[in-house]
């Protein structure tokens, strides 16, 4: 009980910076092609794993991560914002997604820079975080 909560203080600066909400950047730029999140998963082609934040894994949190992304011609993220997610997460989330990449997105032969959503569930445990991409159909199914 009194690790936890000394868990708990240590963490709280963290904690009290990520709460603080801020409107989602919208990471789509005019020319940016808006795809599915199955479309955006079928083209993923590389994932990073996801590093639990400092003693984030002793909370033993789940939940489900909802981020906007930017990928350019190459298949490099070239945005990554978070739409919802459990705050101590979602930093080290967004460190991952960065770096993953992704085939390119053609249209008529002609590559395209594409925008849009992925869902990612996760748990962090003892152990590190477990994650997978999922597919949502909507943001409100990844919330509940």
């Amino acid at each position: 009980m009194l690790r936890r909560l000394a868990l708990v203080l240590a963490l709280s600066p963290l904690l009290l910076a990520a709460s603080e909400k801020s409107p989602a950047q919208n990471c789509c730029e005019s020319d940016d092609t808006s795809l599915s999140q199955k479309q955006i998963t079928d083209l993923l082609d590389k994932t990073k794993p996801i590093q639990p934040p400092c003693c984030g894994h002793g909370l033993h949190i789940e939940g489900v991560i909802v981020s906007a992304i930017s990928v350019n011609t190459k298949g490099h993220v070239t945005c990554v914002t978070v739409v919802s997610g459990h705050p101590l997460i979602t930093w080290v989330a967004i460190d991952s997604i960065r770096r993953w990449k992704f085939r390119p997105y053609a249209v008529n032969r002609v590559k395209r820079n594409f925008c849009g959503r992925v869902s990612i569930h996760y748990e962090a445990t003892e152990y590190g975080v477990k994650y997978e991409v999922i597919q949502a159909n909507t943001i409100e199914d990844t919330q509940h």
